[in-house]
C-alpha cells in the first residue's frame, strides 16, 4: 500500500494500492493496470476512502523561456515586444513559477500567488483568485495519455476553460498527465484590482501587488502545512438578478459580482457565515474562523468526518437560502473520482 497522507493538503491517512512519483514524461511508458488517479500537490482533492489502483505524482519539473511577441502574437525584438512565451513543467509548484516570473520582469499571475498546488493540476480546475483564472493566460497544455502514450497538444480554446473546470475534467479527457503548460505572459504591468482589498490601493508593479494578494490570503486561509485544508471546499454560485434582488430585500448588502451573461455569481463563503456556519466544529474537523468557505482538518481527522460536515454545511446553506452549493475540491472513493451525489 502507498502512504497519501503526504499527497493530500487535507493531511488525511489515506492509502493507494500503488504510487508512482513520475519525474519526465517517459516515465509515463510503465503500463498502468487497473484505475489511476493523477496528483500534483494534492491541495483541491479529498479522499473518501482509500484507493484501490495506482495514483501518479507529477514531478516534472523545469522553466523555459521561449520567443518575446509583439501585439499581433508575432516573434518580435526586445524592444516590441509586449508578451512571452514560458514553458514549465507540470510539476513545478504554482507559486513558485509566479514567484519566479516575478523576478524576471514577467507579470499577469501575481493575483494567483500563494494559491497552493502544482501548474500540472491549475488548469485542470482553471484556478483561480482575485478576479484571475489562469486560463487566461495560457497558450497551450501539454499532455500525455497515460494508457496508450500518446503525446497530445491542447490550445487555450481546445481546453474549455470556464469557472473551476475545463475539459480535463470533463469524460473521455481524465486520462491526461499534464506535462508542461505554455503560457502567454505580458512583459507590461497591468494591475487587476477589482476585488475587495485591492481596489483601494495602488500598485507599482507585480511584486507589491503579489506582496498584497499574499498578505490578503495569509490573513484569511490557513496555511496547509501546518492546518489541513483544501482551501476553498465549494464553488461560488451563480444566480440570476432576480435572486440577487431577492437577497438584498432581506440582507441588504450582497457580495456578488456580475458575469457576461447576466448572471452573478455570489460569495459561497458569505451564504456560509449566513447560515452560521463559520467556525462551527464536528469531531475533528470544522469550517475556518476567519474565512467559512474552508473545512479544516483540527488534528488526526478521518475522511468521512470531513463528508460529513461538508453535507452539513450544504444542507444549512440549501435550507436557509434554497441554493446548492457543490464542492470546488475533487472527490475520490475506491474506484476513482465520484461525484457529490454519490456520497
Amino acid at each position: 500500500m502507498f502512504d497519501l497522507s503526504a499527497y493530500n493538503t487535507f493531511n488525511l491517512t489515506v492509502y493507494a494500492q500503488e504510487g508512482r512519483v513520475i519525474a519526465t514524461p517517459e516515465d509515463l511508458a510503465q503500463p498502468v493496470r487497473g484505475p489511476f488517479i493523477i496528483l500534483g500537490g494534492g491541495s483541491d482533492v479529498l479522499f473518501t476512502e482509500d484507493f484501490a489502483g495506482t495514483v501518479l505524482i507529477n514531478r516534472i519539473m523545469g522553466i523555459e523561456y521561449g520567443p518575446k511577441l509583439d501585439v499581433h502574437g508575432q516573434p518580435t525584438a526586445d524592444d516590441n515586444a509586449t508578451h512571452i512565451l514560458v514553458r514549465v513543467g507540470g510539476g513545478v509548484l504554482l507559486d513558485d513559477f509566479i514567484a519566479t516570473m516575478i523576478a524576471e520582469g514577467i507579470c499577469g499571475l501575481e493575483n494567483l500567488s500563494l494559491i497552493p498546488g502544482t501548474v500540472g493540476a491549475a488548469p485542470i480546475q482553471n484556478v483561480g483568485a482575485y478576479g484571475v483564472e489562469i486560463g487566461e493566460l495560457i497558450a497551450c497544455v501539454e499532455a500525455r495519455e497515460v494508457l496508450s502514450g500518446k503525446c497530445v497538444t491542447l490550445t487555450k480554446e481546445q481546453c474549455r476553460f470556464s469557472y473551476r473546470s475545463s475539459i480535463f475534467k470533463e469524460q473521455g479527457w481524465s486520462n491526461l498527465f499534464i506535462t508542461h503548460v505554455i503560457f502567454k505572459l505580458p512583459l507590461r504591468f497591468t494591475p487587476q484590482v477589482n476585488y475587495a482589498g485591492l481596489q483601494s490601493c495602488e500598485f507599482k508593479n507585480a511584486a507589491a501587488l503579489r506582496a498584497r494578494v499574499i498578505a490578503l490570503r495569509t490573513e484569511k486561509l490557513p496555511n496547509p502545512k501546518y492546518v489541513g485544508n483544501a482551501g476553498s471546499f465549494f464553488k461560488n454560485p451563480y444566480v440570476s438578478a432576480a435572486k440577487v434582488a431577492e437577497l438584498q430585500a432581506h440582507y441588504g448588502t450582497v457580495p456578488c459580482y456580475l458575469q457576461s451573461d447576466g448572471r452573478y455569481k455570489l460569495a459561497a463563503g458569505w451564504l456560509i457565515d449566513q447560515a452560521h456556519c463559520r467556525g462551527i466544529k464536528h469531531g475533528q474537523v470544522g469550517t475556518w474562523g476567519k474565512q467559512a468557505l474552508v473545512i479544516v482538518n483540527l488534528g488526526g481527522a478521518k475522511p468521512h468526518e470531513v463528508v460529513a460536515l461538508a453535507k452539513y454545511v450544504s444542507a444549512e446553506v440549501r435550507n436557509q437560502f434554497a441554493l446548492d452549493l457543490v464542492p470546488e475540491v475533487r472527490l475520490y472513493g475506491k474506484h476513482g473520482e465520484i461525484s457529490w451525489d454519490q456520497i
